[in-house]
């Protein structure tokens, strides 16, 4: 007898490994057809629930967005007075649209216009309740807000906590951070950390509009420690 023969002879008595897989799969639907069912009704209702999710919140989002993008423009083009029309916009996005995206930013714009209208215990608390947000600049500008406060409310201490943690993370190095690191120490007592503050910041931003006033206020401290 030919190989070829043997060779079909075989494969008839031994099904490949497809085929048995194959068979099997089919005979445990057959035997477990309502565990199935009921596992692929589950699996229906969960992708449904996700995808309204996904859609409820991607609406959300959107609505705030929007929202946002109105009390922006009206905090553009307010006078100096206080809009209340963009603080109750501002104050919707903060109290119906917690978990959007717009939350954040409208919830550090709201503190930035309690301290425009002097209210600064106000404004400090905003600052304080929103530092969980994950965006970093925001969060380093809403620290930058804080240490101005402490620093108006004579607590250099804690001003310069919070600039000098800036600082060393480097992670918001501008102009403003220097000024404001600078006189706390001067305010605090410490020249010599003055010195070395709007030293660096001459070094670091030498493009800055505040250079020269740098540059004057380092010349004014290094005369003083002559004297």
């Amino acid at each position: 007898m030919s190989k070829g023969k043997i060779s079909v002879r075989r494969e008839l008595r031994e099904p490949d490994a497809f085929i048995k897989t194959t068979y099997s799969v089919l005979d445990y639907c057959k035997k477990h057809l309502k565990l199935i069912s009921i596992t692929a009704v589950i699996l229906v209702t969960v992708t449904a629930t996700a995808i309204g999710a996904f859609w409820y919140s991607s609406d959300r989002n959107h609505s705030a967005q929007l929202l946002l993008n109105q009390a922006v423009t009206s905090l553009d083009n307010q006078t100096a007075n206080p809009d209340s029309g963009s603080n109750q916009q501002l104050d919707t996005i903060i109290t119906s649209y917690k978990s959007t995206v717009a939350s954040p930013v409208a919830s550090y714009l709201y503190a930035n216009q309690k301290y425009r209208a002097g209210d600064l215990n106000g404004a400090a608390e905003l600052y304080q309740a929103n530092n969980k947000v994950a965006d970093r600049h925001l969060k380093n500008l809403q620290r930058l807000g804080l240490a101005t406060i402490y620093f108006q409310q004579n607590e250099f201490s804690k001003a310069i906590s919070i600039l000098e943690q800036m600082q060393t993370e480097r992670s918001f190095i501008n102009e403003e951070l220097y000024i404001l690191l600078g006189l706390s120490y001067e305010k605090n007592k410490q020249p010599e950390k003055a010195v070395a503050t709007y030293e660096n910041m001459i070094q670091l931003l030498q493009n800055s509009f505040f250079k020269p006033w740098a540059e004057e206020r380092l010349l004014n401290l290094q005369n003083l420690a002559k004297s």
